[in-house]
């Protein structure tokens, strides 16, 4: 692991260049490889803005090392619609540094992270359970037929306890 530390970049979307580049590495791997992802489609995708998504990339020295899409809110928390460490930064840290990053950002602001893993990517699912996500369903043929995904989980703040009403207190007193 590189003793220089990342630092992270929000943005709304990406540059055709920086998106087409990113793209190029990620569908050249699994699993955007096997799940039929090409580079121009992804390459879209990291362009393409809207008000619930923010991109955030982890730079190292100038360079890239990986990024992360957020949105939220969904479904009372914030959703990792893409996880990516680039292949030359695998292995020192980047992914367990990005996750902390967005759960110390997210935290206060809801109370769940979520992220679907497929389930032929055993490594990711194995990194994601390290770091303390739980899987919470399997989604048959989402992405493509033959293939699963896996919803997981990880609660980052309690729900706040809601008061319950006591049998002495009439509806009027409990401000029903």
């Amino acid at each position: 692991m590189s003793s220089d530390p990342l630092e992270f970049i929000a943005c709304d979307a990406l540059g055709a260049g920086e998106a087409q580049t990113i793209a190029a590495s990620l569908a050249a791997g699994d699993p955007w490889r096997t799940l039929g992802y090409g580079a121009d489609a992804l390459a879209r995708g990291l362009q393409l803005t809207h008000p619930d998504l923010t991109r955030y990339l982890a730079v190292r020295n100038g360079a890239i090392q990986g990024l992360v899409v957020i949105r939220h809110p969904w479904l009372r928390g914030a959703y990792i619609e893409l996880f990516a460490v680039l292949p030359g930064a695998q292995g020192q840290g980047v992914g367990r540094a990005v996750l902390t990053f967005i759960e110390r950002t997210y935290r206060g602001r809801t109370s769940n992270l979520w992220l679907l893993v497929s389930g032929f990517n055993s490594g990711a699912r194995a990194f994601y359970e390290k770091q303390g996500f739980r899987p919470v369903g399997l989604l048959t043929d989402l992405v493509i037929a033959g293939q699963d995904e896996v919803l997981m989980r990880k609660v980052i703040q309690a729900h706040p306890t809601p008061s319950r009403r006591t049998p002495s207190a009439s509806p009027a007193e409990q401000g029903d």
